[in-house]
């Protein structure tokens, strides 16, 4: 399997993106959220007053790891992404956002006014700047000697 259809897999199946942003001072913060994707680009929903909310509204660079908890030590594959986040306001692109994460969990969201104006979510939406997977070379024991990632060829946009 290509590294690339590794990466599509890891977006298809797992639906929790962990999302790590910073506020203004540097402090770090760690958030998982369930997540939809168009491509690369990452949707997901939050309250505007959410502390990872906070700190994409002062500073859009996040990092993003999406990968499989319950895979057993040395199976897992992950997917990371060095990316920027924005909150959306345009109508059109929060409908699209809307429709994958609707897909995704199975049921439509019927009311786009939840997420804009007063309503109490917004919708997020992370484009990528870069993108690795993860790979690891074990010794004749088969303990791990060095984990690395492999970085791929994706088409980003800022």
């Amino acid at each position: 399997m290509s590294n690339e259809t590794t990466a599509q897999k890891i977006l298809s199946e797992i639906k929790y993106a962990t999302i790590a942003t910073a506020s203004k001072n540097g402090e770090p913060w760690n958030t998982p959220v369930f997540c939809a994707h168009d491509g690369y680009d990452i949707f997901w929903s939050s309250h505007p007053d959410s502390l990872h909310s906070k700190n994409i509204a002062n500073n859009n660079k996040v990092f993003i790891c999406i990968y499989n908890p319950k895979a057993a030590e040395g199976e897992g594959v992950g997917l990371y992404m060095k990316a920027t986040a924005q909150v959306l306001h345009d109508k059109g692109e929060i409908a699209h956002a809307l429709e994958l994460l609707g897909q995704r969990r199975g049921a439509p969201f019927k009311h786009v006014e939840k997420f804009i104006g007063d309503g109490p979510q917004r919708i997020y939406k992370a484009v990528p700047l870069q993108v690795w997977i993860n790979d690891a070379h074990q010794d004749a024991d088969g303990d791990f000697i060095k984990d690395f990632r492999i970085e791929l060829n994706v088409d980003t946009k800022q």
